[in-house]
């Protein structure tokens, strides 16, 4: 079992606290859920632990090894941000081979069926995103960061695309944050709350909803 680590994270934006002293933790063979109001940052905390963002203080660890951009480290962690990473000019075909399928999981989906040939740039924000999610699940990773994986996507198209998470999962660590918050809890092992710059984990749900992130049940 493998472990992404992250803590003494420090973020802050004109003087205005956006992370403060953060530590979190994702092993192969579980999914991560972050929850938390749009602007908590959710977001932030996934790029400061891929490296693209550096924040006043970070760590980032994987099996105790430090690395301060792990974005560099393409076989061991990959980052699906909110507004998509694959370029236009790719065709459908060639993410198979650049993620090193050993199975086609499009085969699931019949929105994106024969499309082969299609180039990225002409598929709808439904078929781009769901593609980059099943990209990153199926290719060669250890751990994932999954920035909304289901904006865009039909109703129907997340309840088939759950599966596929939830059984890559097996063998890959995922931290995942959407604001379909009740997907999110039927799918991951543990959840994280981002609320005024502090990560906890939560334990009962009952919490968010009386914090007012879920309705009643």
């Amino acid at each position: 079992m493998n472990i992404l680590e992250t803590d003494s994270i420090q973020l802050a934006f004109n003087g205005q606290t956006i992370l403060n002293n953060v530590y979190l933790s994702c092993r192969t063979g579980e999914i991560v859920g972050l929850v938390g109001r749009n602007g908590s940052g959710k977001s932030s905390l996934m790029k400061l632990i891929f490296g693209t963002l550096r924040g006043d203080a970070q760590s980032v660890r994987i099996n105790k090894k430090y690395y301060s951009h792990a974005y560099r480290q393409g076989a061991r962690l990959m980052y699906l941000p909110q507004d998509g990473f694959l370029p236009g000019y790719l065709r459908v075909a060639d993410v198979r081979k650049l993620f090193k399928w050993k199975e086609d999981p499009c085969d699931d989906f019949e929105e994106l069926n024969d499309l082969g040939n299609t180039n990225i740039s002409d598929l709808s924000g439904g078929q781009k995103k769901l593609l980059e999610v099943l990209a990153l699940l199926y290719g060669q990773a250890e751990f994932l960061l999954l920035d909304e994986p289901f904006s865009f996507l039909a109703p129907v198209t997340v309840e088939k695309l759950t599966p596929h998470i939830i059984y890559q999962s097996g063998k890959k660590g995922i931290l995942l944050t959407d604001h379909m918050y009740r997907t999110v809890l039927d799918t991951c092992h543990r959840i994280y709350l981002v609320q005024t710059g502090v990560l906890r984990e939560i334990k009962d749900t009952r919490v968010l909803i009386d914090m007012g992130y879920l309705p009643e049940e």
